[in-house]
């Protein structure tokens, strides 16, 4: 999911592993590019981790670490979207006035979080409508219907259990990172009709950010 970062959600946890050279991150998986390889990936739902976390299984969570922290416009990356079918998220959600301007639901924050077989439940019936991009669906955005408010469950890489409430832009975000972990991306909750180009995104963003 994209959104104009400030710098780059509740620290949970971090690992001390060794960081991955950007040259050997993985592609992104896009579902929507003919070239992109094992699409599959983002159809199939993902495999839990089961814990303590093997070697493999640590380097994997790295990996999806790197790529996030590589990237100036993430509010949150899934496993399945660079091409690795388990449970993993790892997102950041900053107060940030301008960004407040596009985001005016922006009441919750969290620093960059790491969370392994995450899932979420709304609380309530209230939904909000909002624009969603994504790095695995090329130059197409939209208006996304998401619950307002969720309570979420997950695990930090130590196999912690962590559960909490989220609003928001925090819950949109959540929403749409475990989404991808169940194989679902955000144009299968938008009509064709509705979704534009990334231009028509940025100009409308752009547009928000500007008024007063």
């Amino acid at each position: 999911m994209m959104y104009k970062r400030a710098t780059l959600l509740f620290f949970l946890a971090t690992l001390t592993i060794g960081c991955t050279p950007m040259k050997d991150l993985p592609d992104y998986v896009v579902i929507n590019n003919p070239k992109s390889s094992d699409t599959a990936v983002l159809r199939e739902p993902a495999q839990p981790f089961t814990f303590p976390l093997s070697e493999e299984d640590k380097e994997l969570v790295q990996i999806l670490i790197d790529k996030f922290d590589q990237e100036e416009n993430c509010a949150g990356l899934a496993a399945p979207q660079i091409g690795f079918g388990k449970k993993v998220i790892v997102f950041e959600v900053e107060s940030e006035e301008e960004l407040k301007k596009w985001r005016p639901d922006l009441d919750q924050t969290m620093p960059k979080t790491v969370w392994l077989n995450p899932s979420y439940e709304p609380v309530g019936e209230e939904k909000t409508t909002d624009y969603e991009g994504c790095f695995s669906v090329d130059d197409l955005a939209g208006p996304v219907v998401r619950y307002t408010t969720v309570r979420y469950t997950a695990f930090t890489p130590e196999g912690r259990k962590v559960e909490g409430t989220a609003h928001g832009f925090l819950a949109r975000v959540i929403q749409h990172e475990v989404d991808h972990l169940n194989g679902r991306c955000f144009v299968d909750l938008v009509p064709e009709s509705e979704l534009f180009s990334i231009e028509e995104y940025r100009k409308k963003r752009q547009a928000a950010m500007k008024s007063d």
